[in-house]
Parts: C-alpha cells; sequence; structure tokens
C-alpha cells in the first residue's frame, strides 16, 4: 500500500447520501503496467464508523484492478477539523525516484532530462525511455568532464568523469569529523543528555552510510547482472532470426 497525493485527484464529486467529496477520479501510475493513467473510481462504500471511503478502479490502459481509500474524509471538507484527510493505493507501484525533492541537488539541465524520461517512461513509450536514458547518462556525466576531454562515446564520457567525481568524499568528510574536537566527535562524547534532535541525525547518518556502503553496491551489482541476462537474450533472440550461413 502507498500513500497517493491528493493533488493527483482529477476529479472530485460529492455524495447526496451524506454531502462528503470523494474522488471521482486519480491520476497515477498503474501496478500492473506502470504508466500514469487517469483511474476513475466505483464501488464506494463509506464507513462512517472510521470516516473512511473505500473504492476501486481499473486501468483504462491494461485493467489492471487497483484499490483506494480516503480517511479522515470529514475533514477534507471541513478545515476546523485537525485531522489531516488521505488517500492510499494498494497495490502499491513500484517506487521511482522522487525528483521534486532532488530539485535542488540535481543540476537543472539533469533534473529536465530525468523528468523528461520519467515522463516517456510512463507514457507507455519503450523505445523513447531507452533513447531517453543514454541521453539523460550523458547529460549526467558531463558535468564532470574535464575542460579539453573529447565526448567520442558514452563508455568514454564515463570513464574520464570519474576523476573529477569525488566519490570518496563522503567518507573522507566523515573521517574528519570524528577527530578530536571535530563536530560528530563532540556529538559522540558530550557529557550533556542527547536530544531527540541529535539521535535523529545519527540514525540518518547510520542508515544512510548502511545504504551506501552495502545496499546500493549490492543492488547495482544485482542490476548489473540483470543487464547481462538481457543482452544475452536479446542477443539469442537476434542469432535466432539471423538466417542460416
Amino acid at each position: 500500500m502507498k500513500q497517493v497525493d491528493l493533488e493527483c485527484v482529477k476529479r472530485w464529486a460529492t455524495s447526496s447520501s451524506n454531502k462528503l467529496s470523494y474522488p471521482a477520479s486519480i491520476n497515477t501510475n498503474c501496478p500492473g503496467c506502470l504508466m500514469s493513467v487517469v483511474f476513475t473510481t466505483r464501488r464506494r462504500h463509506y464507513d462512517s464508523q472510521r470516516d473512511t471511503l473505500a473504492c476501486s478502479a481499473e486501468c483504462p490502459s491494461c485493467n489492471t484492478s487497483a484499490h483506494f481509500w480516503m480517511i479522515n474524509m470529514i475533514a477534507h471538507g471541513d478545515e476546523s477539523i485537525d485531522d489531516t484527510p488521505a488517500l492510499y493505493m494498494m497495490p502499491a507501484t513500484e517506487a521511482r525516484m522522487n525528483l521534486s525533492a532532488l530539485s535542488d541537488r540535481l543540476p537543472e539541465n539533469v533534473l529536465q532530462y530525468c523528468r523528461a524520461t520519467q515522463e516517456v517512461y510512463q507514457s507507455g513509450n519503450l523505445t523513447a525511455t531507452r533513447v531517453m536514458v543514454q541521453s539523460t547518462l550523458d547529460a549526467m556525466f558531463v558535468g564532470f568532464l574535464p575542460k579539453g576531454n573529447s565526448r567520442t562515446t558514452l563508455s568514454k564520457l564515463v570513464q574520464d568523469a570519474l576523476p573529477s567525481m569525488d566519490l570518496d568524499l563522503p567518507m573522507v568528510k566523515l573521517a574528519t569529523s570524528l577527530r578530536p574536537g571535530e563536530h560528530l566527535d563532540t556529538l559522540f562524547h558530550s557529557n550533556t543528555p542527547a536530544t531527540r534532535e541529535i539521535a535523529d541525525a545519527m540514525m540518518s547518518l547510520l542508515e544512510q552510510l548502511a545504504t551506501l556502503l552495502y545496499v546500493l553496491p549490492g543492488e547495482f551489482e544485482d542490476l548489473d547482472k540483470h543487464l547481462i541476462e538481457l543482452s544475452g537474450q536479446l542477443q539469442h533472440q537476434q542469432d535466432s532470426r539471423d538466417p542460416a550461413d
């Protein structure tokens, strides 16, 4: 189950029985074909004891069924109520990079390429997606390319960009911050009781380090193995279509 932003609701309707507004159509990614589509809700049921609306819809592209729940329905129409309305969907679609949260971290041209690639992918144009991914990789690495280097191939572009990428920089900064008198060392060895803010920041450090050191390398290796398998399958298909000598 995943939460769906209320801004994804394209049209609201009002029930004649209880006068509550409910989502009549919802724009989100289909859990089946992964395309960005507009679901038209039906089979709606309101549970007054829990102030929850349940409804279902079918993808207009592949007919996959999706189910939605909206909680705190009354709060949606009454701003004086403290409860926050929320919309949830099941099954959940595969999570993609939240580009809005990264808008202040990515270079503007890379951000635009990534957004365009996501839009093409969500439109269902898979061949264009392949082209856009290659163009986006080019845009990502060219920003690290030293001046004067030629851009002959994408492989050479990545190789030439590596010395300028400072991939070890987070670990260098971590080592520096752990020296006596530095900020992280001070936080670890202070006699003052830790606050919730300090504990939360340290937990974030732990989680991000675990992701950087263990999760991401393993995920990248698994993805590379999968890409090798796909490449082999594609080569086998091409060989089977070629006429025998």
